[in-house]
């Protein structure tokens, strides 16, 4: 199993997997769990490298490729509502830039660690990592070697995610239940 983060300025730890802000382990915030579309929002503008992404790239990204049809209104409640939920999950500064009449961006400055978790389903050992460092609108790019960081982040999948095994066991729970629900109602309307 994979799980795809970004570390945010070395204070909060964005999830893609399960579209979760956490706090890198030792800060006192909580996590916060995003809806899919502004997690999809905070995901398009970590990926951007520091381009600014127009109202209407978001609307596309976001939304139009699946097939949903949303007012600006909509969209604008979803960025507020990143910046809101990045402050909480303690961000020291707000990252999102709003760029006149051209969209927003995030901030100058911002270090944005990518990392990759990997840890395959029945194994005993470790997780492994790779993760890779960028400065947002710096030409600066590295491979990052800290024991410390990777540390950090293992200790907070640990504490606030779960396991592989705890994934695939609640996974096969939700889908018994789901079948057993099913058979139940085919039952109430076939007899």
């Amino acid at each position: 199993m994979t799980f795809n983060s970004y570390i945010i300025n070395d204070e909060v730890i964005f999830n893609m997997d399960v579209n979760e802000l956490q706090p890198v382990a030792g800060k006192d915030h909580e996590a916060i769990t995003l809806n899919t579309p502004t997690a999809r929002c905070l995901q398009l503008l970590l990926e951007s490298n520091g381009n600014i992404i127009s109202r209407d790239e978001f609307l596309s990204a976001v939304w139009k490729e699946r097939g949903v049809v949303v007012s600006q209104n909509t969209f604008y409640q979803n960025i507020s509502l990143l910046r809101k939920s990045l402050l909480r999950a303690g961000l020291t500064q707000d990252v999102v830039v709003t760029v006149r009449q051209r969209g927003f961006v995030i901030a100058t400055g911002t270090v944005i660690r990518q990392v990759t978790l990997q840890n395959e389903f029945n194994s005993a050992q470790p997780l492994s990592t790779d993760a890779s460092m960028r400065i947002i609108n710096d030409k600066y790019i590295a491979k990052i070697d800290d024991a410390e960081v990777q540390n950090s982040v293992r200790k907070t999948f640990r504490i606030n995610g779960l396991t592989s095994r705890q994934l695939s066991w609640w996974t096969f729970i939700i889908v018994a239940i789901m079948a057993i629900i099913n058979i139940i109602f085919l039952c109430f309307i076939f007899f």
